[in-house]
């Protein structure tokens, strides 16, 4: 990666190219971790993770460099939001800056956010309101069952907890959003499950 090659370009001149990154889809957790930031930071710039709106001065890897070489690690976790103890794997890539790279996983995050965040809060709180906390632990649990009671087929994930799993990771909410639709129908009225359906 630090021997250029000579290429014939576009413009049909030979140039000598080095090639790096172009750009590093991720999720937020994947950023934190590949990025060596502190969670709740940003990846990309020096915002304060309590104002990330108020945006801040680019993260770059000199600027985290000189950073941990100059303060405690201390200063640099609680003031900067840098983890000194993670080396980027792109360290020792020329012309390459991981904090430069990272670009958001919009998809995932819009499958996380509209189904997860909207819709199966809103079928939680919709049965909340309307039948009580019992009542909705009820609806809740037979959504549950009908969600474990899919049968296998090429395609569809097995849910034997209902939507109760551990880790809702962008594939298992996809898979989850095949079956929720059915195992939701009854439970809340027709033009929630057609607003829902509308929205996936």
């Amino acid at each position: 990666m630090t021997t250029p090659q000579v290429m014939k370009c576009p413009d049909r001149h030979f140039h000598q190219i080095i090639f790096s990154l172009g750009s590093y889809i991720a999720d937020y957790p994947e950023q934190v971790l590949i990025s060596g930031i502190v969670q709740n930071w940003c990846g990309r710039c020096m915002a304060f993770p309590n104002n990330l709106d108020s945006g801040g001065a680019l993260q770059t890897l000199e600027l985290t460099q000189a950073l941990i070489e100059e303060l405690s690690l201390c200063v640099v976790w609680d003031e900067w939001g840098i983890d000194a103890n993670i080396v980027p794997f792109t360290d020792d890539f020329p012309h390459t800056d991981i904090c430069q790279l990272l670009t958001p996983n919009i998809l995932h995050q819009l499958v996380k956010g509209t189904f997860k965040a909207h819709g199966m809060e809103w079928v939680g709180k919709y049965l909340e309101v309307t039948y009580g906390k019992t009542g909705a632990k009820e609806h809740l649990a037979d959504i549950n069952r009908h969600i474990a009671a899919v049968p296998p087929f090429l395609g569809l994930h097995m849910f034997p907890d209902g939507q109760g799993f551990l880790q809702r990771t962008g594939d298992n909410l996809k898979a989850l959003m095949k079956v929720y639709l059915l195992a939701i129908e009854g439970h809340i009225p027709d033009d929630i499950v057609h607003t829902l359906h509308a929205s996936l």
